[in-house]
């Protein structure tokens, strides 16, 4: 599945080691992913999210405040491959690795072999996902130079990250699918009102992409309960807008936040035959 991000040839593994025909080595880590971003792919020391947001996006997720969408996403993907029983599910941008995890756990209990990998370059992301679930495989890698083979993938989600048209249609097999969810304009109003004097909605705009038929376009909507105070502050520490503010001025805007909208749109798109 994996291949150099070097030289681009297919990697093998033997033991905790991963070698191309090249030569070229990467060991995976104590908590099993693989660094497959090299220096030269690098815009900064510490790339992506850093440790406080993906720290408060998984204890976010623990508390379940976007399971509505992980539930839709299951059964987008269940409706699509119905009678299937396997399917190989890759997540570009994945964070810490809760919507994968979900997707696999759900699919599997429906008795769906599953083959799931994902990757991000934040490294501290990659580490908390193959700590949590050992299920699934990933890699500290860029989304849009995907350390993977051709055609290897049935499905590639990409949530709320940014990615590669040419990369998606390079991995994903003919007839598969690319899954990407955006937020839609309503997404997170509360807290945008709570900070700008004139907040705007989001701008849904999406373009066709070479390659792909789109299938489906779906709204998820739904409200999310922040009476707990830590599932609060973890939705506000994972967004941008929060760190815009002084962390005394953000504690006192944010304090009587009991729920917030969220909004999403999904597309669904399939890999043509050539």
């Amino acid at each position: 599945m994996w291949r150099c991000p070097l030289c681009q040839q297919p990697l093998q593994q033997s033991d905790r080691t991963w070698r191309c025909e090249n030569r070229h080595a990467f060991d995976e880590a104590k908590s099993g992913y693989l660094n497959l971003l090299p220096v030269q792919q690098k815009k900064s020391k510490q790339p992506g999210d850093d440790k406080t947001m993906v720290n408060a996006r998984r204890h976010f997720h623990d508390a379940k405040g976007y399971q509505p969408l992980m539930a839709a996403l299951v059964a987008i993907i269940q409706e699509q491959y119905a009678g299937q029983t396997e399917v190989r599910i890759f997540d570009a941008g994945c964070g810490e690795g809760s919507y994968l995890g979900f997707i696999v756990q759900a699919l599997q209990d429906a008795g769906v072999t599953v083959q799931a990998s994902g990757c991000d370059i934040a490294k501290h992301a990659v580490d908390l996902a193959a700590k949590r679930y050992k299920n699934c495989h990933f890699a500290v890698a860029s989304s849009v130079n995907l350390p993977l083979k051709d055609a290897s993938q049935d499905v590639v989600l990409q949530v709320f990250a940014p990615g590669s048209n040419h990369e998606y249609e390079r991995v994903i097999a003919p007839g598969g699918l690319l899954i990407a969810v955006d937020p839609a304009e309503n997404h997170l109003w509360s807290v945008k009102q709570a900070i700008y004097d004139k907040p705007r909605q989001h701008n849904v705009d999406f373009t066709e992409r070479p390659g792909f038929s789109q299938l489906i376009e779906k709204r998820v909507s739904f409200t999310v309960d922040l009476s707990d105070p830590q599932s609060r502050q973890g939705l506000l520490e994972m967004t941008p807008y929060y760190w815009r503010l002084p962390r005394d001025e953000a504690q006192t805007r944010f304090a009587g936040l009991q729920q917030v909208e969220a909004d999403f749109v999904v597309h669904i798109w399939q890999r043509q035959h050539s």
